[in-house]
């Protein structure tokens, strides 16, 4: 305990570089591979979490990088500390450390590890947290964690943004719109496909998706306009479902998301009749055959 009190008086009183050591030194005590959640308990009680949010609002990009690190250690499946954190004003920050740039190319390194731990310290915060997961989509969290699930950043994982999102999408419709316009759609099924990818990120993005399209139309035929294929397409027009990879994406959407793809599939068909027939009524006779019974 008098360890974690001085780290805690370092991050009040020392200089910068003493913060950021000092913040380093929480996260290694705090860590699960060490800590059964006393330590973790007993920095919240020393009044660390407060000084750490300053160090991650006003410090140099390697501060902020420790400072995520530290909090988001401190948020690993810990109710109470998911809940200081966030009253200690932590979210907007960890969403600026998400949306900054540096024109400093030696600062780029040190960015880019602390836009991996602002990715993971929301994770944790969003786990379980149906508050959390409203104050980081209020504080504009969604655009720039699509962002970085589209295009990563410095050769950093793609994991911790995409995690982020499943959770946000948990259980919460507005996210689920929110993520959707944000453009995360695409490069959610474009996880899904890439044969590079572990199971478990495979299984994450499908189920991401999958909650996208809970009771959303518009969601469901994104997703098939993203897939890309003319047979997940009548899929979605003519059973409600969009499988990918041998993955349910998609379960009983409605009607209005059946008719949608109905009229994209009519699309893509007239575009395949040559210009000078498409007036033909027996041609738009044919078209309207294969169409109607799905609207």
């Amino acid at each position: 305990m008098a360890e974690i009190e001085g780290l805690v008086r370092a991050l009040r009183k020392g200089r910068v570089a003493a913060k950021t050591d000092a913040a380093w030194a929480l996260h290694n005590l705090a860590r699960p591979q060490r800590d059964n959640g006393a330590n973790r308990i007993a920095i919240a009680e020393a009044g660390g979490i407060p000084p750490l949010v300053d160090l991650l609002r006003d410090g140099r990009v390697e501060a902020k990088e420790e400072a995520a690190r530290a909090l988001g250690t401190l948020a690993h499946n810990d109710d109470a500390n998911k809940v200081a954190i966030a009253e200690a004003g932590a979210i907007p920050q960890f969403v600026e450390v998400l949306s900054g740039w540096s024109q400093q190319i030696w600062a780029h390194e040190r960015l880019a590890n602390a836009k991996e731990e602002a990715a993971r310290a929301l994770r944790n915060l969003a786990r379980n947290n149906d508050a959390n997961k409203v104050a980081i989509a209020e504080a504009g969290g969604v655009r720039p964690l699509v962002d970085l699930l589209r295009n990563g950043w410095q050769g950093r994982s793609r994991r911790y943004p995409m995690e982020v999102l499943h959770f946000l999408a948990r259980n919460n419709d507005a996210n689920t719109v929110a993520i959707a316009e944000a453009g995360g759609v695409p490069p959610l099924v474009d996880l899904l496909r890439d044969g590079s990818n572990g199971t478990d990120t495979k299984w994450q993005a499908a189920d991401t998706l999958h909650r996208l399209a809970a009771n959303n139309d518009a969601n469901a035929v994104a997703i098939a306009l993203a897939v890309g294929s003319l047979k997940v397409l009548v899929e979605l027009a003519r059973r409600g479902r969009v499988t990918v990879n041998e993955r349910r994406i998609v379960r009983n959407a409605g009607v209005p998301a059946k008719r949608k793809a109905a009229l994209v599939v009519a699309a893509l068909l007239r575009a395949c009749v040559p210009v000078e027939v498409r007036s033909r009524a027996d041609v738009r006779d044919v078209i309207r055959g294969v169409v109607g019974p799905y609207l």
